[in-house]
């Protein structure tokens, strides 16, 4: 499922729906975690921890990376899933950081490192995953997906990686969401597919 900015509601009628249908659920960033009220977010708490192992997220910009980190179903930037053979990235530049408050709706960690980000690099390399699903995509696939959009220069350091990572190994998908709306187009074989907001889509084997 595409960003839901803190709505979790629909998320999790949703994902109660395709989970009692032996369905897994990962929902691909901007969650909304940091912004929720303490009742909601204890609530979202024991949801992911009654869902361990099927139901995950990954961390968006507008997600607070501590209280990801703490989070039971959060999955880690980099992680691969040898089953289903998908590369797992979090994380995105916001363009709005100047309107917005560092440690209330901005974080400076909003962006994995450079050290992570080439750890990250180097472990794509060596599995060349099926699948992609991160928060943001490389340059190429923004520009292809989404046509009308200038991007901001200098790229930010997550889609600078992701475009060397997309230099090395094509996948054959790879899901993203960040940009709000369900656009897709294929890129030298790769089918990116952008979720917009509480969109879904079903993968199968």
């Amino acid at each position: 499922m595409g960003d839901i900015h803190g709505k979790f509601s629909p998320f999790q009628t949703f994902a109660r729906r395709v989970l009692g249908r032996g369905v897994a659920v990962v929902q691909i960033g901007d969650f909304g975690h940091g912004f929720f009220d303490p009742g909601t977010a204890a609530d979202t708490q024991d949801f992911f921890r009654e869902n361990m192992g099927t139901c995950g997220f990954i961390r968006g910009n507008h997600d607070d990376p501590e209280i990801c980190r703490m989070m039971p179903g959060w999955i880690p930037d980099g992680h691969h899933d040898p089953a289903w053979d998908i590369m797992f990235v979090g994380g995105a530049y916001s363009v709005d950081r100047h309107l917005r408050t560092e440690g209330l709706d901005w974080w400076a960690d909003e962006e994995c490192s450079i050290t992570e980000l080439n750890g990250i690099v180097d472990r794509y390399a060596a599995v060349k995953p099926r699948i992609m699903v991160t928060h943001d995509a490389p340059s190429a696939a923004i520009e292809a997906v989404f046509p009308n959009v200038r991007l901001f220069r200098p790229l930010s350091r997550t889609v600078q990686t992701f475009n060397s990572m997309f230099e090395v190994h094509c996948p054959d998908t790879w899901f993203f969401g960040h940009w709000h709306h369900s656009a897709s187009a294929v890129v030298n074989g790769t089918r990116f597919q952008c979720l917009g907001e509480l969109e879904n889509c079903i993968l199968s084997r």
